[in-house]
């Protein structure tokens, strides 16, 4: 029986009329992998949601705009464009409820940011401002932009693409400061840029930085989709 895979939408405004979406490259890369997409809407009641993760097997988080960095303690970068409140409200106890539940988790971009700051970690809430990188995390001008990122032995990330170097987008101008509580780093640039984390003594946890719905053309991206699979049949 194919696992059911919930996905929290993205929050939008046009007009007057708020509407929850997500990009179809996270359901298309879900279904490929085997596993039925369900996706969850922005909902701000703790019990809904918990009755929610019950009935799917997996979970993925998808990108988004940014971590609201009061969750963390600090005052607002210029260049910080949070999400909406409701969106961080419904997002924060879907989280929080999803990791005391147990369930495998996918964590793609804002996704992994946001499972950081549920865990007690911190953000670099703008790189190029913050001059800590001498590599191009965010190219406005060409949506195709990769570089490389070095994946660690041993790691779950590793037993999935490999341990070494794999090519990957980019599109962020935030990244992990702090680890969370448990978390792992398992792979960075060669600018120390956190890429991809694991929680410890937890049964599928993989949270990475850049977004591999983009590149399943790629054996190495769409595998992470089918190990989420796999860990939401067990």
């Amino acid at each position: 029986m194919k696992p059911i895979i919930g996905i929290n939408c993205d929050y939008g405004e046009e007009g007057k009329q708020p509407y929850s979406f997500i990009y179809r490259n996270y359901s298309e890369a879900v279904i490929a992998a085997c596993g039925i997409p369900l996706l969850l809407p922005v909902i701000k009641d703790k019990n809904d949601v918990e009755r929610f993760l019950k009935r799917i097997d997996g979970l993925l988080l998808t990108g988004g705009n940014d971590v609201p960095p009061q969750r963390y303690g600090k005052e607002q970068h210029q260049k910080t464009v949070c999400v909406h409140p409701d969106k961080d409200t419904s997002d924060n106890i879907l989280v929080g409820a999803a990791l005391q539940m147990k369930k495998p988790i996918l964590a793609i971009c804002y996704g992994v940011q946001l499972v950081n700051v549920v865990l007690g970690g911190s953000l670099i809430q703008d790189i190029p401002s913050e001059g800590i990188s001498f590599l191009v995390h965010k190219d406005l001008r060409n949506e195709q932009y990769t570089h490389p990122v070095t994946v660690g032995k041993n790691s779950l990330l590793s037993e999935i693409v490999g341990a070494g170097c794999i090519e990957t987008n980019s599109v962020h101008h935030q990244a992990i400061h702090e680890l969370g509580k448990g978390l792992v780093a398992t792979a960075c640039t060669s600018d120390g840029i956190i890429e991809a984390v694991e929680l410890d003594e937890y049964p599928f946890l993989l949270g990475v930085q850049w977004h591999p719905e983009r590149m399943t053309y790629d054996p190495c991206h769409r595998a992470l989709f089918s190990a989420l699979v796999k860990a939401a049949k067990q």
